[in-house]
């Protein structure tokens, strides 16, 4: 008896799952009611015009700040540092003086060849005295000549005696030159020891101290030149070069510029292009009152290049990029090729068209071709569609903004309304 009862408990229980699998399955068979009128989602985005506008091709390069005049410091001779004048960052003037050396040495050499000055000088009026005491003995001679009261051999020896003094007092008045030469030499040793700044300038960072031993050529300051212009240097290349000329004006841009592009223009082009990299230099002034660029710092700079031209422009949100190729999608109504057999008139569509793509211009981006001027694509919210979705309009700079996708009825034609009913 309790077999049976439990043979009839499995029994009643495959039945029971066997009618709930049968009920699931038809529930899923069964069609809802209003299938028949249809429902399609449709995504919401903005769309835009395809448009034209005007364009310049632009070369974005690198421009390099250089000094209208920028010197590094540097001793002619050696010594030890007596004294220092300056600072670093510091604005220093035309001849002032930054660093003087020891030159005690000098100073006592410059006293000794002053005092061989003196003796030599002395020996010079020595000289000069005995000349003309040898020229007059000679007088004597020839007039003594003359009443032949002297020999010959007399006279020759007056004549020796006075080329002889000549001689000395010329010899005496080279060591004059020669010590003053000396003397001088030695003025300008200590005045090498003295150096002064060449130009108003500001100052690099100081290095040196006093006491320092500094040899020959040893750096003491770099020097940047404080003036109302700076150079701002760039690199164009070779094949660009026939398109900028002397008087151009370029556009250069960073932060320590300010917020805005600044215009520039072209002073001077090298004569010669880099044999590495065979770009040729290009020079602008830029205006540096407020001392806001230094050497070596870093600007863009955009040059013109090329004739204007009026491309068609799209914004950058309506391109979708892609490995299989960029592509944007155009607007248009009437049913596509991936659309409901039930569609109906009026409805938009997305249809997808590979285009290929130019420059950027601000937030646009160039078509070079695959678009007609005028065709309506779709912008912002573009990045949900796909060829043959179905489209709703946003309203500008709102829904159309990469929002949630809405749900529009699809309006059925007359003979689906009858045959629903």
């Amino acid at each position: 008896m309790k077999s049976r009862i439990a043979a009839g408990i499995v029994v009643v229980a495959v039945l029971a799952l066997a009618g709930g699998g049968v009920w699931y399955v038809k529930k899923l068979r069964t069609k809802p009611v209003g299938m028949d009128a249809g429902f399609e989602p449709a995504e919401t985005v903005q769309t835009v015009a395809a448009r034209t506008a005007p364009f310049r091709k632009v070369a974005q390069l690198s421009g390099t700040v250089v000094p209208l005049r920028a010197v590094t410091l540097a001793t002619e001779v050696s010594g030890v540092v007596k004294e220092i004048s300056f600072d670093s960052d510091q604005v220093v003037e035309e001849g002032q003086v930054l660093i003087e050396l020891d030159s005690s040495t000098e100073r006592a050499d410059l006293e000794a060849v002053v005092a061989s000055i003196g003796v030599a000088e002395a020996s010079v009026r020595a000289a000069e005295a005995s000349v003309k005491l040898w020229e007059s003995n000679l007088a004597r001679m020839e007039e003594a000549m003359k009443a032949k009261a002297v020999a010959a051999t007399e006279m020759d020896n007056a004549r020796s005696q006075l080329d002889a003094g000549r001689a000395q007092a010329d010899k005496a008045r080279s060591e004059v030159e020669q010590a003053r030469a000396r003397a001088a030499q030695v003025k300008t040793q200590i005045e090498k020891k003295t150096i002064r700044a060449p130009f108003a300038a500001r100052t690099g960072l100081r290095n040196i101290h006093p006491g320092q031993y500094l040899a020959e050529g040893a750096t003491i300051v770099s020097l940047q030149g404080v003036t109302d212009d700076i150079y701002l240097d760039f690199a164009i290349p070779q094949e660009y070069l026939g398109e900028v000329k002397q008087g151009d004006i370029v556009i250069a841009q960073s932060a320590v510029l300010g917020g805005e592009p600044a215009k520039i223009q072209i002073v001077a082009i090298d004569a010669e292009a880099n044999y590495q990299t065979r770009n040729v230099r290009v020079r602008t002034k830029v205006d540096n009152r407020g001392g806001r660029l230094r050497q070596g710092m870093f600007v863009d700079v955009s040059v013109p290049v090329g004739a204007t031209s009026n491309p068609i422009v799209v914004p950058a949100t309506a391109v979708r990029r892609a490995a299989f190729g960029d592509h944007v999608f155009v607007i248009g109504p009437g049913a596509g090729e991936n659309a409901k057999s039930g569609a109906g008139p009026g409805e938009l569509r997305a249809k997808q068209r590979f285009v290929t793509l130019g420059p950027m211009i601000g937030g646009d981006v160039v078509v070079v071709s695959g678009l007609k001027e005028g065709e309506e694509i779709a912008a912002a919210g573009s990045f949900k569609l796909r060829d043959g979705a179905l489209v709703m309009k946003g309203a500008p700079g709102g829904a159309g903004n990469g929002g949630a996708g809405g749900r529009a009825k699809v309006e059925p034609a007359a003979g689906e309304q009858a045959k629903g009913k």
